[in-house]
């Protein structure tokens, strides 16, 4: 299959980037080729579970790639996600005893909706046999289209700012429910491999699971979120959550407004 660079997945750095090559199998089809290290600093301190992030950002750059390299729409288009879901479909995704977990991932494009003769809404079907399925709906913006949407946006500059070590720091707790604020690393080498504007979905996503293992003490193999709207940077951002049986519904919050919505499950749902 066609190597592709990692700028195509829009990453900066090439150890960050899992996608490798894609191949167009039809006009809806096509194979992404990926490898998710057990050296990746997601795994540690015990590289054993694949996390749920790594194949959640997988989906992530597979699609963004097939939309720079493999549709022809350029390196400054911007693939804003309104909704991720990702199933595991075995209990628990072990990494193999030696290597990477590396396996030909199935993305379907089910449903492009089209402006101005251009791809701008994606509805997009991913599924790596044996390991995990998944679903993204996203829009495709022209850089120009997404300057105007965050005009007022401020960009990460070279300084970096509020670094902290704990992810989830639960400050209130009553029964099911708990309060907690989202700790900031600018310097995180995952979430922020690149310039960006706004704050990272996949770490409000990487957010929601650390609450789920928290709470149960297993990674979720069902966890979907949605972005209403983009997190804003150095903002105080908080996280609520309402534990049921075997997962959680949470809430991520700037100044009153909803950003992010996430719920987690122990079982596969919505299928």
């Amino acid at each position: 299959m066609p190597l592709i660079d990692s700028s195509a997945a829009h990453r900066s750095t090439r150890s960050e980037t899992l996608v490798w090559a894609i191949e167009r199998v039809s006009e809806h089809l096509w194979y992404a080729d990926v490898e998710i290290p057990r050296s990746h600093w997601l795994c540690h301190p015990v590289p054993d579970i694949v996390p749920v992030t790594l194949l959640a950002e997988a989906f992530r750059q597979a699609g963004l790639a097939i939309c720079v390299a493999g549709l022809g729409m350029g390196q400054s288009v911007h693939f804003v996600v309104s909704r991720m879901t990702v199933n595991v479909e075995v209990e628990a995704l072990h990494f193999p005893r030696f290597g990477a977990l590396a396996g030909r991932l199935e993305v379907t494009f089910a449903d492009i909706g089209y402006r101005k003769g251009v791809p701008h809404v994606l509805d997009v079907d991913y599924v790596l046999p044996g390991f995990a399925s998944g679903h993204v709906d996203a829009r495709i913006l022209t850089d120009h289209d997404y300057q105007v949407l965050r005009r007022n946006a401020a960009p990460l500059d070279d300084e970096i700012q509020g670094s902290v070590e704990k992810l989830v720091d639960v400050i209130e707790r009553d029964g099911s429910h708990l309060v907690a604020r989202l700790g900031l690393n600018e310097s995180d080498p995952f979430f922020f491999d690149h310039p960006v504007d706004h704050l990272p979905g996949m770490l409000m996503l990487h957010s929601a699971a650390r609450v789920h293992e928290d709470e149960f003490g297993v990674a979720p193999r069902f966890l979907t979120i949605e972005f209403p709207a983009f997190g804003e940077f150095r903002m105080e951002t908080d996280l609520t959550a309402d534990l049921t049986e075997h997962g959680a519904d949470i809430t991520f919050g700037q100044g009153g407004r909803e950003i992010a919505r996430a719920v987690t499950d122990t079982c596969i749902l919505g299928r």
